[in-house]
């Protein structure tokens, strides 16, 4: 297999191919040759764009924006979400955001369990929808607040 620099498009496609096992079983399921699999994960002025997530790694690099969509379905089916971090107003002692959100979370858990709910024990569709939007703010603010800390702890922030 051919070296890629690490962080490059064509490095996570290496690694896509190490995740099922190496190139040879990669290229076994997907039905083409070792060669081409492996042809595939460099540039080349023969193949403009190379392969065509190359064409989606240049788009993304132009405008982040267009990332996110594939970043979201990548993410998707390696049983994951992608989340987008916003640190806009963020600083690393933000920690009560963190506590304000979770709140939230017990709040809707314990409105989901009491006697008013139609199945005190487990979630309506209802609830459970309200509950995944208090998750989704939870999870936000989680990763915003260690991105934070991160750009602290290496001195970027």
């Amino acid at each position: 297999m051919r070296y890629t620099r690490p962080g490059s498009i064509q490095n996570a496609v290496r690694e896509a191919y190490g995740a099922v096992g190496g190139l040879e079983n990669a290229s076994t399921d997907l039905g083409i040759g070792v060669s081409t699999l492996s042809y595939g994960t460099e540039r080349s002025e023969h193949r403009p764009g190379g392969i065509g997530v190359n064409y989606l790694d240049s788009l993304g690099r132009i405008e982040p924006r267009a990332a996110a969509p594939i970043a979201k379905h990548f993410a998707t089916l390696a049983g994951g979400v992608f989340q987008p971090v916003d640190l806009d107003g963020v600083t690393a002692s933000d920690v009560y955001r963190i506590a304000k959100e979770f709140s939230d979370v017990l709040t809707k858990d314990a409105e989901a369990h009491s006697k008013s709910s139609i199945d005190p024990k487990g979630y309506t569709a209802k609830e459970a929808s309200e509950q995944l939007v208090e998750l989704d703010e939870l999870i936000a603010v989680a990763v915003s607040f260690r991105a934070a800390l991160r750009d602290k702890a290496e001195g970027t922030r």
